[in-house]
């Protein structure tokens, strides 16, 4: 099972998160949102600046690069 961060990710490919190397209120904040560990996503749309919008659990979520860059994910 090949890992990648959640950035390098193609479009539209879903992937299973593994972990999110970030503070822990960021931590908990993603979680809130359905951003997991084991949890199912999506890139659906590139932002300005470097972000994306993500598709998880049927919610469009809008990560920063910062963020995506910390977030590991494997093929689902």
């Amino acid at each position: 099972m090949e890992r990648i961060a959640l950035d390098q990710v193609p479009m539209n490919q879903s992937m299973t998160l593994l972990s999110a190397d970030v503070e822990a209120p960021v931590a908990r904040r993603l979680s809130a949102l359905g951003l997991r560990r084991g949890a199912e996503v999506s890139v659906v749309q590139r932002l300005s600046g470097g972000g994306r919008l993500v598709l998880v659990a049927g919610s469009r979520v809008a990560l920063a690069k910062g963020v995506l860059a910390a977030m590991t994910v494997a093929a689902a």
